[in-house]
Parts: structure tokens; sequence; C-alpha cells
């Protein structure tokens, strides 16, 4: 129902000053904040623009943070080390990749050392091929096929690893090499034979000291190391091998 005010009524109401009869403009709402004294400026703060502040400092505080982790320096890997076959805790994986960076006296700021696990061939496949892994600890069964496909290196083949022969042979790993064409001339994979016999030396058992078993917690009674023919770290390979093996 619509009200009708009478002349007076009208004349009274534009004489009133009362804010609620005041037309609001930009220019009377700012100069009505400007005189807000006290508590009621506070609230007036709190009620209008701290959500937007709140607001503002998060983005920019999450903005800091992606900017300072994209821009920090990560220490590189100078040794990975793929353990295959054998069920070690994590917590013993990080301990004793604590120990060899101490050992090979790194500076971990900027170098580490990853030891892991691999939970299936072609994993380790993969590793091996593009060169990710620098070291790799098996069981006797699964490191001939990895030695017989040629992943490995040799005393022959590099002159790091001329100290392989200075071990007594029975700490020795030796296997064929199976060719690409060897695998062509038969008839399953599985049944492919080399046709060179000789003997490599692709790997050294690393049951002369009890590291392994002690330091790393692996549970592996003969585990074999060798070195990925693809390794980027060939020396610090080296001095792994020549830490677990020494007594």
């Amino acid at each position: 129902m619509a009200i009708n005010f009478s002349k007076e009524d009208k004349e009274k109401m534009e004489q009133d000053k009362s804010e609620i009869y005041t037309k609001r403009t930009e220019e009377s709402y700012a100069e009505y904040v400007k005189n807000l004294k006290g508590s009621k400026k506070g609230r007036y703060f709190a009620d209008y623009y701290l959500k937007f502040v709140i607001a503002a400092v998060i983005v920019i505080a999450g903005l800091i943070y992606f900017v300072r982790d994209a821009v920090a320096t990560k220490p590189s890997t100078v040794l990975s080390i793929a353990i295959e076959g054998d069920a070690i805790e994590d917590e013993n994986l990080i301990k004793f990749a604590e120990i060899i960076e101490d050992e090979l006296n790194l500076d971990t700021e900027h170098e580490r050392v990853n030891i892991f696990s691999v939970t299936s061939d072609r994993q380790l496949q993969t590793f091996l091929y593009t060169g990710q892994t620098d070291i790799v600890i098996s069981t006797e069964e699964k490191f001939q096929k990895w030695a017989e496909a040629g992943y490995f290196f040799e005393p022959a083949s590099t002159e790091e690893l001329s100290f392989y022969n200075n071990f007594p042979e029975d700490q020795k790993f030796y296997s064929n090499y199976i060719s690409s064409e060897d695998l062509r001339n038969s008839g399953q994979i599985t049944d492919a034979e080399p046709s060179d016999k000789t003997l490599y030396n692709y790997g050294i058992y690393l049951t002369g000291t009890d590291k392994y078993a002690k330091e790393l917690g692996g549970l592996v009674p003969e585990p074999v190391a060798g070195v990925s023919a693809s390794s980027k770290n060939i020396d610090y390979a080296v001095l792994f091998l020549k830490y677990m093996t020494s007594k």
C-alpha cells in the first residue's frame, strides 16, 4: 500500500538532516567514513576490509613460498644405487645413504646419494637404459639376467674397475654376454644362448664384509653389486664398492 505524504510532511523531511533522509553520494559517504572516530572506525575497517586483507596476505604468502621453492637449488644426485630382490626398510635406506654421503665427503647441501629399492624389472631396465642408476645390488639370479644383457661394466671395458682384479675368485661374479644377434637366432628369448662363451667379471659379491647386512639391513645372503654401463658417476660408484668390500 502506497503512503501519501502531505505537503507539510514533505517539507519537514527535506529540512531533516538525519542520515535516513539524506541521499548518499560517493562524496557524502567518504565524508561519513572520514568523520568516524575510535572504535567505530575500527569496526568499519573490520566489517568492510579485513577479510580482503587476510585473503591478500594468504595469496602473497603462497606466491612467496612457490617462488622460493621453485628457485631454490636442490642437491644433485651424485650416486644412485638400486637394490633389487631384497626387503629393506625405507628408514634404513635413508640412514645408509647418509653414511655413504659422509664416507664420500659430500657437500650435502648440493650433493646427495640416492639408495632405493626397485619394484619391477621394467623400472630397473628403464633406469639402467637411461643412466638413472649407477650401481645395482641384487640376488645372483636377478643380477645374472642383467649381466647377460650387457648392462654392466667389467674391468676390461673401463680402467676404473681394474680393482676387481684384486679380489679372490670366489668374490667375483662372472657371466656370459648374450648379444642381440644371439637373441634373434633363438626361437624363444628365454632359450637364447651366447655365441661367445667368454665369461666376464660383471660384478662383485658383497660378502667379504658384513656392511650390507649390518649397516644397510639387507637380507639377501649373497648380494652381488655391479656398475651400470650407462653410469655417469663411475668415480663415486667405485668408491662405494671399495667401501662396501673393505674390512
